[in-house]
């Protein structure tokens, strides 16, 4: 097994709570100091309920008709809520098992011997993506496999180092937004809008992008955390019509016609995302 392409689902990061000793969601030393509140682990979707939702005690209904009936309620907490819960465990979790923490774990290994392959995931995290820029073997530019900016303050020898490993988000990324439009600054105080052709910036939500990448500027940030992702909900037919997903699953069919051997890692397929993977196949 050499170079296989791989196909990354809910449940691939589950392990990496453990890994990094955070047992049941909590490390015992930062408890102990009181440095952390809360479960701060990655969360498998039985976990989603009792975060997104926490007052609904409705035992019959799905994690995805909740946050169905929260966005057509024009209720953005819970999937905020989400993205906030990602986000924070990519920051807490992903430190403690890299190579400068110098502590042994299946996913160092991992990715240190399938660094040169090509990954597609359906999470919304992006623990695979900073596992391969700190081994050297992705960057933002086009790691994603389509043009992204960026705020890169390395050197040009930094940049052209980091080879090219491929973190496909079939879902969408919390670190990638898009840009429909430019504002224009006028002398009256206020903006034009210039619609413009779907532009891409990495826009990492860690520190562990830097000091090489930063956060592209509030002005310039014109769509929210929620908007960049797809929301799971039963029908995720409008969000694979989002721009950056759409190249996404262009890129996916052209990795996997291009491929002999894939290796799926992870959970079975909820019947709800019939229409993401039978996209691709």
């Amino acid at each position: 097994m050499s170079n296989p392409l791989f196909l990354l689902g809910a449940g691939f990061n589950l392990d990496a709570n453990e890994e990094a000793g955070y047992h049941n969601g909590y490390n015992k030393e930062d408890f102990l100091s009181c440095k952390l509140f809360g479960n701060v682990g990655y969360p498998l979707a039985n976990d989603l309920k009792k975060i997104c939702f926490p007052t609904d005690k409705n035992l019959f209904i799905s994690i995805e008709e909740l946050f169905y009936n929260a966005i057509n309620d024009n209720n953005l907490e819970p999937i905020l809520k989400l993205c906030k819960k990602i986000t924070v465990a990519d920051g807490i979790i992903i430190p403690k098992l890299l190579p400068e923490h110098e502590q042994p774990n299946c996913y160092l290994e991992f990715f240190n011997r399938f660094k040169t392959s090509s990954f597609l995931t359906f999470n919304y995290d992006s623990l695979p993506e900073i596992f391969l820029y700190k081994l050297n073997h992705w960057n933002p530019h086009d790691g994603y496999g389509c043009p992204v900016e960026s705020n890169f303050y390395g050197t040009l020898e930094e940049k052209n180092n980091l080879l090219k490993s491929l973190v496909i988000h079939l879902h969408g990324s919390l670190y990638v937004l898009t840009s429909n439009f430019d504002l224009i600054e006028e002398k009256e105080n206020y903006n034009l809008v210039k619609p413009k052709r779907p532009t891409f910036t990495f826009d990492p939500q860690t520190p562990l992008f830097h000091p090489n990448y930063d956060s592209v500027p509030p002005q310039i940030v014109n769509e929210s955390l929620e908007n960049r992702i797809i929301a799971p909900i039963p029908d995720k037919t409008e969000g694979l019509k989002k721009d950056f997903i759409d190249k996404m699953y262009s890129k996916a069919k052209d990795l996997i016609n291009n491929t002999k051997q894939i290796v799926v890692i992870g959970y079975n397929f909820s019947e709800h995302d019939k229409s993401s993977y039978q996209n691709l196949s």
